[in-house]
């Protein structure tokens, strides 16, 4: 282990704040700046319906120190992670009655500001009704409380506590019917994580708690759509989307699958 770089990154963690911010968007994805607006459209459900599960595109809107740059460069998502999630809403989203297939929709088949249009391309392609569109925002940051001032000591770098560690992390899931392009309900979920850490835990620190406020979230996450379900079958029931003034909802039996 070469000294210098880690004695810089003493140095950075003793002198500022690390921040880093990671986030995919739904909206941003659905509604780019400049697509023109079109209201939804009354919504006709042929059950059991076939749901596709898809992460919105998007990259990171990050600020770094010298801490981060030091270390590999914070990125979003991995494809590792996003999988796993995606996988964890389709089994939740396959136990309903009323669902047929349930399919996870690899990320290369969204694009940024792809919006509708590249979702009636998605739907054509692996045969959908509905699409569960998730999206994710994560900040994490670490400041230097007053214990830092034994970095200035021989070991104080190695032993002494004197950054504060946070990270937020929230999850939505957005439920669109595709043909009339309606959101049916949505479901989030979230965690707030905290703690302290040495100059040289720092980073490691933030990486197990960015996993860990992902699980937290997407936990949560679940239990929230599971109630968002239930809701949307009992609004189902009245005859329009989310109550008076929404979309009308038909829902029929389909013909053929």
């Amino acid at each position: 282990m070469k000294l210098i770089p880690w004695l810089v990154l003493v140095l950075c963690l003793g002198c500022g704040t690390v921040e880093i911010h990671k986030s995919s968007s739904a909206v941003d994805y659905l509604f780019p700046e400049g697509a023109p607006a079109s209201a939804p459209r009354d919504v006709t459900l042929r059950l059991p319906v076939r749901v596709g599960i898809a992460f919105a595109p998007g990259g990171k809107s990050s600020h770094y120190d010298d801490l981060a740059q030091l270390s590999a460069e914070v990125s979003a998502l991995s494809e590792v992670e996003r999988q796993r999630i995606l996988e964890q809403v389709a089994a939740a989203v396959t136990r309903l009655d009323d669902v047929h297939t349930a399919q996870t929709i690899p990320s290369q088949y969204l694009h940024v500001g792809g919006s509708f249009d590249e979702i009636d391309q998605i739907a054509q392609t692996f045969g959908i009704d509905l699409l569960v569109l998730l999206s994710y925002d994560q900040l994490q940051f670490s400041h230097t409380n007053n214990w830092s001032l034994a970095y200035m000591t021989i070991f104080g770098a190695w032993f002494v506590e004197g950054e504060d560690n946070q990270t937020q992390t929230f999850i939505e899931a957005m439920v669109y019917d595709i043909p009339s392009r309606t959101l049916l309900f949505r479901a989030t979920g979230s965690s707030q994580l905290g703690g302290s850490a040495t100059p040289l835990d720092t980073l490691p620190e933030l990486q197990r708690d960015a996993a860990k406020g992902l699980a937290k979230s997407t936990e949560e996450l679940l239990l929230n759509l599971g109630r968002a379900l239930t809701a949307f079958e009992q609004q189902i029931s009245s005859g329009t989307v989310r109550g008076p003034g929404t979309p009308a909802i038909e829902v029929l039996p389909r013909a053929s699958l």
